[in-house]
């Protein structure tokens, strides 16, 4: 799960960007899932109750339903891509953040260990 965006030096900010925006667009994507179920659920119930009285709308309906029901499984599987991406960069910022705090500590120890000779 790479993107061009793995093969190019980025700065934290860009990644915590990145982070913020898969983030967002998954949310967006999870809400419209769950509205894509409830008007699938809707049009299921017209169509059951239409069945009776005129079979190729029901038959119609259901079919929308299908379809609304496809739609909403991709949207479900893109939001959880999202997610995982933001994951995936979240981990390398706390990656540099932990490489960045062992560089600044062998200084320190670097400084100290001068300054107890001294």
């Amino acid at each position: 799960m790479f993107s061009e965006k793995d093969l190019v030096e980025r700065s934290i900010e860009d990644m915590a960007a990145e982070v913020k925006e898969l983030l967002a667009e998954a949310e967006r994507l999870k809400e419209e899932h769950e509205a894509a179920l409830q008007k699938e659920m809707h049009l299921r119930t017209r169509s059951v109750e239409a069945r009776p009285t005129d079979a190729a709308a029901a038959e119609q309906l259901w079919q929308e339903a299908e379809e609304l029901h496809e739609s909403a499984k991709e949207m479900l599987s893109l939001s959880m891509e999202k997610r995982l991406r933001a994951g995936d960069v979240q981990h390398r910022i706390e990656i540099h953040d932990q490489i960045e705090s062992m560089d600044s500590s062998e200084e320190i120890w670097r400084e100290a260990a001068k300054a107890g000779r001294g």
